[in-house]
C-alpha cells in the first residue's frame, strides 16, 4: 500500500521536476553603421568589423523579427561590449575569441536598434559559420 502511494505521489510530483528552462537575459545594442556590416546580397545578416577573419571563421546575427515600442532602460555599444570583454585581447594576432563570444553571447537575447529616434528593435539570432566551430 504504501509502494502504491509513493508511486501515485510520484507521478504528480515528475511535470515540476522536468528541466526548467533557464530565462534569458536580453541585450540591446544601438546600431553603429562603422562597427556592423552587412551585404547587399544579405540585407538580414550583421557581421561586426572584430568578427570577420577569412582564415579563422566569424559569427553572425540574424535578423528574426521586427519589434517596435519596447520599454528599455539601456542600450549599450556593440562595439565596447565586445572589446572589452575578456573574449578580446588587443595583443594577440586573433584578437577575438569568435567561438567564447559566441557562445557566451548565446546565453541573451539580443537586440539591436537601428534608428536612434525610433524605438523599433531587430531581435537578432547568433549564427556561427563552420568554419568557426571547427577551429575550435
Amino acid at each position: 500500500m504504501k509502494t502504491a502511494i509513493l508511486i501515485f505521489l510520484s507521478l504528480f510530483s515528475i511535470p515540476n521536476l522536468q528541466a526548467q528552462e533557464k530565462q534569458k537575459d536580453t541585450l540591446f545594442f544601438n546600431y553603429n553603421y562603422k562597427y556592423i556590416r552587412t551585404h547587399i546580397e544579405m540585407p538580414n545578416e550583421f557581421y561586426i568589423k572584430d568578427g570577420s577573419s577569412a582564415n579563422f571563421g566569424t559569427f553572425f546575427f540574424k535578423e528574426v523579427r521586427v519589434l517596435n515600442n519596447l520599454n528599455v532602460k539601456k542600450i549599450l555599444c556593440l562595439k565596447k561590449y565586445v572589446r572589452s570583454s575578456k573574449y578580446y585581447d588587443k595583443n594577440k594576432e586573433t584578437k577575438l575569441d569568435y567561438y567564447k563570444l559566441a557562445f557566451f553571447l548565446n546565453n541573451y537575447i539580443l537586440f539591436l536598434k537601428k534608428k536612434a529616434n525610433q524605438n523599433i528593435f531587430k531581435s537578432l539570432q547568433l549564427l556561427a559559420s563552420n568554419k568557426t566551430l571547427r577551429n575550435q
